[in-house]
């Protein structure tokens, strides 16, 4: 029986709803976004992360114009979330949103410890054709190997990752049997651990400097995987920053999957980590 991937109880964590934001160096299309779902970012401030490496995140909802989100349920003046790294994006038309917290940084893996340097990554040796997580069977929609880490990324993260000499993305997205939910998960593998760190820091969810969905083809579930709104999850174990996206099929936000969707995002995590393991343990 294959050992499950530890986290240190003081990992961090990230999660938001992701929109593309329009940037020369990021290959997948953002204008539907802006034309279908609106939303502009919320995050007001963040304090340094202290001792336990948590940070907190205040974000402040009370500049919102009152018909901002064409009428829909009154938003609280402030939130206090508590979390590695947490933040808020307002979707428009139906004013909803999700917050959650999840993930894992600098994963302790049962494999081992954390290497230092990357490996070459294959698609076929770290996503099956199809996968069960939180209860339900996801079948593998698509996949992606670029050294071109910029294409992958949304608004300035693809700058960002080429700083810190991000040498390769892997991604695969899955969808459900009724083609309701799809999930991008992926692995970047960067220089050092030191400059995954760096990379994982910069990362802004707020204004979707993050990873970017994998769009599948049309019919597959997974057609607005690339400007989807929807429950992210990080973690990093040595030079790897691995990922994942959980969201509804047609691409709109849902306040009402929110735990769903947390689950979801969160369990694809164990993906990579387990493939990771395997991998470098060899």
């Amino acid at each position: 029986m294959e050992e499950e991937p530890v986290f240190p109880p003081d990992a961090g964590a990230s999660t938001q709803n992701l929109r593309a934001v329009t940037d020369d160096g990021a290959a997948q299309p953002t204008n539907r976004v802006e034309n279908e779902f609106g939303g502009r970012p919320m995050f007001r401030d963040e304090s340094p992360a202290g001792p336990t490496g948590s940070t907190t995140a205040e974000i402040d909802l009370s500049e919102i114009d009152d018909d901002y989100g064409g009428g829909g349920r009154p938003f609280p003046k402030m939130l206090l979330l508590v979390a590695g790294f947490v933040a808020i994006l307002l979707i428009g038309g139906g004013g909803a949103f999700l917050i959650a917290t999840s993930g894992a940084s600098d994963a302790d893996l049962a494999a081992g410890e954390a290497p230092e340097t990357p490996v070459a990554l294959e698609t076929g040796d770290l996503f099956p054709d199809s996968i069960d997580v939180a209860g339900r069977s996801y079948t593998l929609s698509t996949t992606d190997d670029t050294d071109e880490c910029q294409t992958a990324a949304h608004g300035g993260y693809g700058g960002v990752l080429t700083e810190n000499n991000c040498q390769q993305i892997v991604r695969a997205t899955y969808v459900n049997e009724e083609s309701s939910t799809a999930v991008t998960v992926g692995i970047a593998a960067m220089g050092s651990p030191e400059e995954a760190q760096a990379a994982e820091r910069a990362q802004d969810l707020g204004s979707a400097k993050w990873f970017a969905g994998l769009q599948g083809e049309d019919g597959s579930g997974a057609e607005r995987m690339d400007v989807a709104g929807g429950h992210g999850s990080g973690a990093r174990w040595g030079p790897y920053l691995v990922f994942s996206l959980a969201a509804a099929s047609d691409g709109r936000v849902n306040d009402s999957r929110t735990e769903e969707l947390a689950e979801i995002s969160e369990g694809f995590l164990d993906l990579p980590l387990n493939s990771l393991g395997e991998i470098v343990g060899e």
